[in-house]
């Protein structure tokens, strides 16, 4: 459904972009931030399942910053490659990256945006710091333990697995606690639960949560 593309960053920066469009008048834009395992077969995926739902999908490569067409699978040499690559992203670039994004996204109007492991981070970052973004949605955000003391200024949707070492459901209640205007859910489902290219993938749990995502988009966009 989809096809790669470039963006160029407010600094100059060209990224690359797989764009996704809907059949017929787009209800909204959405942007879908990657994982650790860049703009692979599965963010395709999951772009190509919001715009068949009727949004334009934008899904920004923002490991181009670092190394160019980043496309990783899931092995334990993947994840290491991904942990590297994502221990040098530096947050003011990503921020100029999923702003140009987000303004190829708001073309087809009122932008949300969704975002897996490090890309659910992303999207609590940009909803604290992108002004105009209308929805934010994170599945498992490895970077929410940092940012939870900022503070966001769309609505947020959360979501986390219950059996998830690396994000604790305690992290939930903190979150929760701190900016009570969220909404969190907690499945019973490992870290990568929507992924079904992984061995944690959980069906029910990742219906379930798309379904939320869902009804939070067209509420909210």
């Amino acid at each position: 459904m989809g096809a790669m593309t470039s963006l160029t960053a407010a600094d100059g920066h060209r990224l690359a972009a797989y764009i996704a469009e809907p059949k017929g008048t787009p209800k909204g834009g959405v942007v879908v931030i990657q994982e650790i395992f860049g703009v692979n077969g599965h963010i395709k995926a999951v772009a190509d399942g919001y715009a068949a739902d009727g949004y334009y999908v934008v899904a920004p490569a923002l490991f181009d910053r670092v190394q160019a067409n980043v496309d990783l699978g899931y092995s334990a040499d993947d994840v290491a490659a991904g942990r590297e690559i994502r221990g040098k992203m530096v947050w003011d670039t990503v921020m100029q990256d999923v702003t140009v994004a987000f303004a190829a996204a708001a073309r087809a109007g009122r932008v949300g945006t969704v975002g897996y492991c490090y890309g659910g981070g992303v999207t609590w970052k940009m909803a604290t710091s992108l002004p105009g973004l209308a929805a934010s949605v994170g599945y498992y955000g490895g970077p929410w333990s940092e940012l939870k003391d900022e503070t966001p200024k769309a609505p947020c949707l959360l979501h986390f697995g219950a059996l998830d070492k690396m994000i604790p459901t305690s992290l939930a209640d903190e979150l929760k606690a701190k900016h009570p205007f969220i909404t969190t859910h907690i499945y019973d489902a490992d870290h990568g639960f929507n992924c079904d290219q992984r061995a944690t993938y959980n069906a029910t749990a990742a219906v379930t949560a798309r379904r939320r995502t869902l009804a939070f988009f067209e509420a909210l966009l």
